[in-house]
């Protein structure tokens, strides 16, 4: 019993500081939407951001790319679509089972 409450607290804890620590390194939105209004519309170097839903989570979360970012995830996806839909008509070519 005793080392039940023991973890508890100690779980307890962790997930205070984990909640409590930030990232030095990561600008604020505040300064990435500063930058942005120097940055003209429709070139590669503006910030976008939006909310999206991460796979598992109720709460969407606010996601900052600049536009060229966003197009190179969205190829990369586009592209291992491809190739994984290449690759799953070699291993079985009649399409079915």
């Amino acid at each position: 019993m005793r080392i039940t409450k023991l973890l508890a607290a100690a779980g307890l804890a962790a997930l205070l500081a984990a909640c409590a620590t930030t990232d030095d390194g990561a600008q604020s939105q505040n300064d990435m939407v500063a930058e942005n209004a120097n940055v003209e519309p429709g070139s590669p170097d503006e910030m976008i951001c939006r909310n999206e839903r991460v796979t598992g989570q109720m709460i969407p979360r606010r996601v900052c790319m600049t536009r060229a970012e966003r197009q190179a995830m969205e190829d990369r996806a586009d592209e291992t679509f491809r190739d994984e839909s290449a690759r799953n008509l070699r291993i079985n070519p009649s399409g079915g089972q």
